[in-house]
């Protein structure tokens, strides 16, 4: 080990840089890989932790107006709670949109009945969130208790089916030979 500081620094192998792209080569998607291949393949002499962290970065980050058209447009509540849902809007907004908007933006993505639940309280955005949840757990386990209902009506109805169904086979599997043995008689 005493030997390594002995050798000139530009002839040492930077260890903690190899160990990083290795890290980050197995860490990494490979599309982020291809990107930044180059700093890998040829570090530069000052800040090669800044150049990769730069370049990545710069790969995965988003433009403010893509993350603006995102928050307006294109995020929904999906299976997300509501206050998921703020937190990402939130996470998209970066203070650049005011809570007014941010708030009016959120309850629209919101099912009615939510919307309309929460438009009785003035209460602040966290609170609503706080609210929606709540909401949403309960409409959630009703939405539960509609399907396993629902369920049962429809195993009743394949039970009723089911009986017409033996009825029916029973009726047409009846021997019919007593009345054609009958008919043979009488005609004989």
């Amino acid at each position: 080990m005493d030997e390594w500081k002995r050798v000139p620094g530009r002839m040492k192998p930077d260890f903690s840089f190899i160990t990083l792209m290795i890290v980050s080569g197995t860490a990494l998607d490979s599309k982020i890989l291809s990107y930044v291949l180059d700093i890998v393949r040829n570090p530069p002499v000052d800040s090669k932790y800044d150049a990769l962290k730069t370049r990545i970065l710069s790969y995965s980050s988003q433009s403010q107006s893509t993350k603006l058209r995102a928050l307006l447009q294109d995020l929904q509540l999906g299976d997300k709670k509501p206050s998921q849902l703020l937190q990402e809007m939130r996470n998209l907004a970066a203070e650049k949109v005011s809570e007014d908007v941010l708030r009016t933006t959120w309850m629209q993505r919101l099912p009615t009945s939510m919307q309309q639940i929460l438009s009785v309280s003035n209460d602040n955005l966290d609170g609503f969130s706080l609210i929606a949840d709540k909401v949403n757990e309960v409409s959630y386990f009703d939405t539960v208790v509609n399907s396993v209902a629902s369920d049962n009506s429809v195993i009743q109805s394949f039970r009723d089916e089911i009986a017409e169904l033996r009825a029916e086979v029973k009726r047409i599997s009846r021997p019919r030979f007593r009345q054609s043995s009958r008919g043979r008689q009488e005609n004989s």
